[in-house]
């Protein structure tokens, strides 16, 4: 039997999950390839704590798998050809594919503020990540940090700044009249209550007009700042665009059912980088990577593959490293447990995939 190439375009959480499925049933004629920038898997939903030095870099990074029929390509991609069925790579050159997963991510979405881009940190890689960390830590004391969105990485952010450099002056800017937008109003207020007691103070209402190297321009008036960080929306990453398919409102793939690209199935698109009813989150993006690794079995082996919804689990968030909120099975927790639960989830994960790492060697 001709060997079959899959690709997998991306290792974070949907390429883990991916990897995790496909490997522990894989066939014997066929081959995977991970491409990815980093030589590990970045956990992004934690840069938010390296950006504020709370936790160390092997905190907020896992290996991959390691498996006979796994090669790992550390290089950035540059082009999608579904004509050819080839990734290019800027060093590796041309990769060939008989199914291509893309599970790319996200960048930050300026919504169009002239010198957001320019002028704002931001948290949407690991170097990023650790590039807005240093500029925030070493700057002197009592300066001013703005972060632009009072959404959950604006917010743990914030309060992990409180942990880490109390003496610093924090300010969360947001064009809503509430924190957390999607939570619930007793949340909002629990969170809005706790980041006033702990001295960060928080702006809503405010329309960003445009960002000057040291100052927000806003319909009211201007907010002078040391440095900035951008926490105001994402959207997907901009190769997805080269997909030969349509794209919802943030750049993300329009996908079918079994999360293929309608015009062409030998795609697969998951993550961030795929359109869905569901906002962009981790846990999306686990189901995502489980799925389409079912899926491609089934089909590897003639069989039909099982259609399944996703079920949000819910949304948990931290006040540093005491306290935190969140949402569970639609109960709203506040205080100490869902700040341990999330922790709980955090190592849950890691235990994964470091069981798919064991189990892969052997």
């Amino acid at each position: 039997m001709d060997t079959h190439r899959i690709v997998l375009l991306g290792g974070g959480y949907g390429g883990m999950y991916f990897m995790r499925t496909l490997l522990a049933r894989l066939p014997d004629h066929v081959e995977v390839t991970l491409i990815d920038r980093l030589p590990k898997s970045p956990l992004k939903t934690e840069f938010y704590s390296i950006t504020a030095g709370t936790t160390s870099l092997k905190d907020v990074t896992m290996p991959f798998p390691t498996h006979p029929k796994l090669t790992c390509i550390f290089d950035e991609v540059l082009l999608i050809n579904q004509e050819q069925k080839t990734v290019t790579c800027r060093e590796q050159g041309d990769v060939a594919y008989d199914t291509l997963v893309v599970a790319l991510g996200c960048v930050d979405r300026f919504h169009g503020i002239a010198g957001a881009e320019m002028y704002s940190n931001s948290l949407q890689s690991l170097k990023r990540a650790q590039m807005t960390g240093h500029d925030i830590l070493t700057m002197d004391a009592y300066r001013s940090v703005v972060l632009i969105g009072a959404g959950l990485t604006g917010i743990e952010l914030a309060a992990e700044l409180r942990e880490s450099r109390p003496d610093l002056n924090v300010t969360i800017v947001d064009r809503n009249d509430k924190v957390l937008k999607g939570f619930s109003p007793k949340l909002q207020e629990y969170v809005e209550s706790w980041l006033t007691e702990h001295d960060v103070t928080i702006l809503h209402g405010i329309q960003t007009e445009r960002i000057e190297p040291d100052h927000i321009v806003h319909q009211q008036g201007t907010i002078p700042f040391d440095q900035l960080v951008w926490t105001a929306g994402i959207q997907a990453s901009p190769l997805i665009r080269s997909l030969q398919c349509s794209f919802d409102s943030i750049g993300r793939a329009a996908v079918n059912e079994w999360l293929q690209l309608p015009g062409d199935p030998a795609v697969f698109v998951i993550g961030d980088s795929a359109a869905s009813v569901h906002p962009p989150s981790a846990q999306l993006a686990e189901f995502h990577g489980e799925y389409a690794a079912q899926t491609i079995l089934s089909l590897l082996q003639n069989e039909q593959p099982k259609q399944r919804e996703y079920q949000n689990k819910g949304q948990l968030g931290s006040l540093g490293k005491g306290m935190g909120f969140g949402q569970v099975k639609g109960i709203d927790l506040a205080g100490k447990i869902p700040r341990l639960l999330k922790s709980g989830v955090l190592w849950s994960y890691k235990k994964h995939v470091e069981k798919t790492t064991v189990l892969t060697k052997e």
